[in-house]
């Protein structure tokens, strides 16, 4: 697109017409300003697509660290209660002796 208005430009200025070239000018930096304008709203759709990744990404990380510190948790409580209910089954069994 960008070479067919480089083009038009030149035979613009090729005809002699200053006008022509004038106008053939503008339509260059017209199609020049949209391309950059297109460009530059694909990069930022990328970017945002990957920030958005990422937080995605970043979100599930976070998910599973809960979920892996909930069963850490839940198995030293579960031990906890095993150790304590240990320690008092042989009171429990010294009282039942004495009775």
């Amino acid at each position: 697109m960008a070479a067919v208005t480089e083009v038009s430009a030149e035979v613009a200025k090729e005809t002699d017409k200053p006008e022509a070239a004038q106008v053939a000018e503008e339509v260059h930096e017209e199609v020049a300003e949209k391309v950059v304008a297109q460009v530059l709203e694909t990069v930022q759709q990328q970017v945002k697509e990957a920030v958005q990744d990422q937080g995605a990404g970043a979100e599930k990380l976070q998910e599973k660290v809960q979920e892996i510190v909930m069963e850490k948790v839940a198995a030293t409580v579960q031990k906890k209660a095993e150790e304590v209910q240990q320690q008092t089954e042989p009171g429990t069994e010294e009282k039942k002796d004495v009775l």
